[in-house]
């Protein structure tokens, strides 16, 4: 991995990847909100089949014409026929003529079923809206670590079977984006639990083994707080051999005595990532509130990092 020659949270394209349920999306909104109230343009581009943006800024419907889901905050959704239609008129520069090839339906079967097409046209609108200069920072959701992987290795593995033509002017410029550790960083997201954990530091390793790729910050969410110290720690399992048995708030005790024990967990995963992956980090601690309000809390600890 080349040594990055910029502060990686202001490079203009950021990829974020993790495992499904780490709070990636989540994450990615509050550095989207933080950057708005700097009086920047940040648009979130989402890839999946759902869309999280909509829900977390309880804002209007996200489609792929980049919408406003929150004061300065933008999102698109990159779905494949919309993206294949701006591919195509970007090679017969004919709009209309993009849009018939789309509709026929033997065509279209067969650019669906064609190995790499999605990624490709994924990568093409990336690289579309990347040119564009209302929009900064562009930020985008990956789907998964899996995801992620193939995403990043698509273009050298195209890359050996198009020797020329459109496609590959295409795959060549998406990748020039994405190597250029000017303007293209990637984030990893992450919680403090042992799956997670383990997932995230081979996926680490297989980003950080590319010459070509640049990693930014390793993201560590919901790290839970310190619920007991020591000494009521010491309290809590005297209590629950036998003083409290039977008691009605014996399953305090026990809920007690579990969220310690988690936050153990959480610390000896915490050590683990620290040790293991080599970059730097920003933890951010659970919280129990709703999506929008949790992203503004986040937002406000970025802001105080000044990390934006």
């Amino acid at each position: 991995m080349n040594s990055p020659n910029r502060e990686p949270l202001k490079r203009p394209v950021q990829f974020f990847t993790g495992k499904g349920g780490v709070g990636k999306s989540t994450v990615l909104g509050a550095l989207a909100s933080s950057a708005a109230r700097a009086g920047k343009r940040p648009l979130i581009v989402e890839l999946g089949v759902h869309t999280s943006s909509s829900h977390l800024f309880r804002g209007p419907n996200v489609g792929y014409e980049p919408s406003e889901v929150a004061p300065g905050v933008f999102a698109t959704r990159v779905q494949f026929e919309p993206a294949l239609v701006d591919y195509i008129t970007s090679r017969l520069k004919l709009r209309f003529i993009a849009m018939l090839v789309t509709r026929n339906q033997s065509l279209r079967r067969l650019f669906m079923a064609a190995p790499g097409v999605d990624e490709i046209v994924t990568l093409h609108r990336v690289a579309q809206l990347a040119a564009d200069d209302q929009w900064g920072p562009i930020l985008v959701d990956l789907e998964s670590t899996g995801h992620a992987l193939m995403f990043f290795d698509l273009p050298s593995v195209l890359g050996v079977f198009l020797k020329d033509g459109p496609l590959r002017q295409v795959l060549d410029s998406a990748t020039a984006l994405v190597r250029d550790a000017n303007r293209c960083a990637i984030h990893i997201v992450t919680v403090p639990e042992p799956l997670a954990v383990s997932e995230t530091v081979e996926l680490y390793r297989a980003l950080r083994a590319r010459d070509d790729l640049h990693l930014g910050y390793l993201f560590i969410n919901r790290i839970p707080p310190r619920w007991l110290d020591d000494e009521e720690r010491r309290l809590v399992a005297q209590e629950l051999q036998g003083p409290s048995v039977g008691e009605p708030w014996f399953g305090d005790l026990v809920l007690a005595d579990y969220l310690a024990r988690r936050g153990d967990t959480a610390e000896k995963c915490l050590r683990g990532l620290r040790r293991d992956i080599h970059l730097p980090a920003i933890e951010l601690g659970a919280r129990s509130d709703d999506g929008a309000a949790i992203i503004e809390a986040l937002a406000d600890r970025l802001d105080a990092e000044g990390l934006r």
